[in-house]
Parts: structure tokens; C-alpha cells; sequence
């Protein structure tokens, strides 16, 4: 019997799927090369943005026709689209299993243990039992799944789930519920063991991760004690802990994302001098305007956000860093949008994730906004600020032309390696498959708009 899983999304969406493969293969099923061979598919879903969740509903089309050629095939659907977990059978089932007629079953990520109880209830006999450390198949236990990493020397570990920000546009508090964190034992051991078996990069996931051990449920709970004034927050003390896997082999810890509001001066200097870390920050700032970031629950100002850059640079001189834009949100006239424009000269990002707003149900816009700005308005806007984005990037690039990074190389294409440098740059040069999941020297000869050339030395 065998399963495929289609993911959106966010790297967060991609951690999940490897946790829900480990369930799979425990319960006896094997990974199939592609949809049209296999029994069970099951899809990852996002809800950031409409068009994540309108990619879902027509790639069921197909799936109608699949089910057509083989009636044993049972659809499963999981992630931020599901708000409870049921099959058609259910008393009280998911809206997704009685809108979507060929979806078999629908379940939140956080069951993911219950898995085969929910493949047996739709007629799949599954060939094992779920081991019984998953029974509860509880929020714990599924972080205590042992997932089935895609790759041997690379891994996102999640160190949290849930958000109590509550932005404006963000469903994720509504589908992921509030922010709590994992233990920093349970992160360690599990780092450790990926360490063990050749991981060279660890990437740490989290809806606000500098805000580690500080939300309501972290203290209403007393799992992490209260923070005395000066104290290293943490997020900041967990970035030492695993600074300490170097001696087993670790190289590299990138994690994502912070929020502005959490950024202390001790994250800063974590990244300015702890061996593993990496000269890359990812710093959402979503607006450029006072007006739109209160809008948006976004609880700081542009000038608070222009001294973090300020900071990082000072104490890192040579930090590459990216951030996260909304385009179009409720109520953005022209001298917002230009405002915005105006920070990305100032601030001079590396790297920018530009979307173009859509109203989501759950949201704070949804129940009190309108979104009154025209699609073509958006996709003006997307354009022009990607224009800048084009050409900030390429002159960043262009100063590493004749110095050496180190990269490591994630594939390799017709003799053509890539991976990502330490500024998180991606990175070309000819060498062969034998060098994947090494970290290599690599001399920069050329620089593109969106990835840099090179040389192995």
C-alpha cells in the first residue's frame, strides 16, 4: 500500500508532512513516486492566501477523475484548511469532506497520529497498527513523532506552533490556534539525533520563534519561568544550547521567522558570535506605513524597525536580510504604498517576499475591513515594487563578485551544483553529484539578479 503527499505552503507545512510520512510508514505504507501510483494522497494545505486554497479545490477536478480509474483510492486533505478531524462518516464532519465530494476524510495536523484509525473508518485497512507512544495523538505527541526527513543533511526542526499576534490578515492564530512552545529538552534531543546521522544544517520553525517560552500558554502553564529584567530571552538561550552540537558535527542554524517586536539585543549578538549561526536574518516588516502597520495589529513603527536593521548591520556588518510585504491591504492609498517604497530604498533588503493581499475568513479584516483595493491596483503595485526588489538585489549580489562562500550544495543538475551560501544566497557552480550534502568553497566570478556564480575551489 502506498501514500503521496502534495504540500503548500510554508517550510512549516513541509515539517508537518515529514511528521505525517513517519505515521504512515510506522502503520506499515511506503512512499509512492507520484500520485497517479498510489492508494492514499493526501494534501498539506495553506489558507495564507486564497490562491493557496483555490489551487487545492481545482487540482480536485482531477482527483474525480482518478477516483474514476480507481475506486480503492482514498483523498485525504490536512493542514491550515482543517478545522476538525473527520471522515463522511463523522457526526459533526469538517465543512471540507461535505463540500468536496471526492475527499474521503479531512484531519488537523496535530492528529496526525490518529491517522490510522482514520484510514480504517473510510474501508483502507492499514497493514500495522499506530505505535502506542501516538495513541493521544495529541499536539505533544505529534511533536514526538519521528519524522521521515526528505534530506540527511538538512532538517527543520519546529520549536513552536500556534501565534498570539493576531495580525489583522493572518488566519494562523484561527487554524493553528495559540502559540506554544516545545520543550527546550525535546528540541535538543531531537537536533541531536539528526546530528548523529550526518545533519549539517538545522532550521528551527516558528510563527514568531523570538517569542520562544514568553506566550500566554508558555506562563499560564509554567513550563518556562518568568524572565527577570535583563535576562537573555529563550529564544537566545536555546540558540546556545544548540551551538553546542558544532562538537558532533553541526554547522549551520537558520531559523525563521522573528517578529520585530521580540528582536532583542541578544539575538543580535547570538548571531554575531555563536560559531553555527549564519550571517542571514529574515525580518517581516509587511508595510512601510505607520498608518497600515496599525492597521495591520503590527505593534511597531517604521523608525523602530529602521534601528533594528541599523543594529544588526553595526554589530554584523556583512548580515544579509530579508522581510515579508503585504501589498494592498485594507485602506492602502498611494502615499502608503509609496511609503513602503520609500523603507525598501532605506532598508535595502536582500531578499523580499511580496504578496498581494486577500481577505481570509477568522481574520480581524475580515470582520471589520473592506478590501478596497483593486486587483489591478495589487498587481501595479506587486510589479513596481519588484522592479526595486530586482535591483537591489543584483547590487547586492554583485559585491560578492571575487570573493570565496561557503555553499551547501543541495542538488546537482546536469553537472550544475546549487545550494545556499552562508547570507543564505542561492548559488551555482559546475561540479558533480558527489558533492551534494557538502559544504564547499566556492568562488564568486558573476552575479545574477536572483542567484550568484561561481567556481569551485
Amino acid at each position: 500500500m502506498k501514500y503521496y503527499i502534495k504540500t503548500y505552503g510554508c517550510q512549516f507545512n513541509y515539517s508537518d508532512s515529514e511528521r505525517v510520512s513517519a505515521v504512515l510508514e510506522s502503520a506499515g505504507l511506503k512512499r509512492a513516486k507520484n500520485h497517479l501510483c498510489a492508494d492514499l494522497i493526501l494534501f498539506n494545505t495553506c489558507s495564507i492566501r486564497q490562491t493557496a486554497e483555490d489551487r487545492v479545490y481545482g487540482t480536485m477536478v482531477n482527483m474525480a477523475k482518478l477516483k474514476k480509474i480507481r475506486p480503492h483510492l482514498r483523498i485525504g486533505i490536512t493542514g491550515c484548511m482543517v478545522k476538525r478531524s473527520s471522515t463522511k462518516k463523522s457526526l459533526k464532519p469538517d465543512p471540507l469532506v461535505k463540500n468536496m465530494d471526492d475527499v474521503d476524510f479531512v484531519f488537523r495536523i496535530e492528529d496526525s497520529a490518529r491517522l490510522p484509525q482514520l484510514l480504517k473508518e473510510t474501508g483502507l485497512e492499514v497493514p500495522h497498527e499506530t505505535p502506542d507512544e501516538f495513541d493521544n495523538g495529541t499536539l505533544k505527541n505529534y511533536f514526538k513523532i519521528n519524522p521521515k526527513y526528505s534530506s540527511q543533511f538538512q532538517a527543520f526542526v519546529p520549536i513552536a506552533t500556534g501565534c498570539d499576534k493576531f495580525c489583522a490578515y493572518c488566519i494562523v492564530p484561527f487554524t493553528r490556534g495559540r502559540e506554544k512552545s516545545r520543550p527546550m529538552e525535546e528540541i535538543w534531543e531531537e537536533c541531536e539525533k539528526l546530528v548523529k546521522n550526518g545533519c549539517k544544517e538545522i532550521t528551527l520553525l516558528g510563527q514568531n520563534v523570538d517569542s520562544y517560552g514568553l506566550s500566554f500558554l508558555d506562563r499560564n502553564e509554567k513550563r518556562f519561568a518568568s524572565l527577570n529584567v535583563g535576562e537573555k530571552i529563550y529564544f537566545t538561550r536555546l540558540l546556545e544550547e544548540l551551538d553546542k552540537l558544532k562538537t558532533k558535527g553541526l554547522r549551520r542554524v537558520r531559523w525563521t521567522s522573528p517578529h520585530p517586536k521580540d528582536m532583542t539585543d541578544d539575538v543580535i549578538e547570538a548571531v554575531a558570535t555563536l560559531e553555527t549561526q549564519m550571517p542571514y536574518i529574515h525580518l517581516p516588516v509587511q508595510a512601510g506605513s505607520n498608518v497600515m502597520l496599525r492597521k495591520m495589529n503590527r505593534p511597531y513603527t517604521r523608525e523602530h524597525y529602521i534601528k533594528l536593521i541599523e543594529k544588526i548591520r553595526h554589530r554584523i556588518p556583512d548580515c544579509a536580510i530579508s522581510t515579508d510585504i503585504v501589498i494592498g491591504f485594507c485602506g492602502e492609498t498611494e502615499k502608503m504604498f509609496e511609503e513602503t517604497c520609500e523603507l525598501f530604498e532605506q532598508a535595502r533588503w536582500d531578499m523580499a517576499y511580496i504578496s498581494q493581499y486577500s481577505m481570509r475568513r477568522f481574520t480581524a479584516a475580515y470582520k471589520t475591513m473592506k478590501d478596497d483595493v483593486p486587483r489591478k491596483e495589487k498587481e501595479r503595485r506587486w510589479h513596481r515594487l519588484n522592479k526595486i526588489l530586482t535591483r537591489i538585489s543584483h547590487e547586492k549580489h554583485k559585491e560578492f563578485i571575487g570573493k570565496t562562500v561557503e555553499v551547501l550544495v543541495e542538488k546537482c543538475v546536469k553537472g550544475i551544483c546549487e545550494g545556499r551560501s552562508e547570507h543564505f544566497k542561492r548559488t551555482q557552480f559546475k561540479g558533480g553529484k558527489n558533492l551534494i550534502g557538502q559544504i564547499v568553497p566556492v568562488k564568486i566570478t558573476d552575479a545574477l539578479a536572483w542567484n550568484l556564480i561561481g567556481e569551485l575551489i
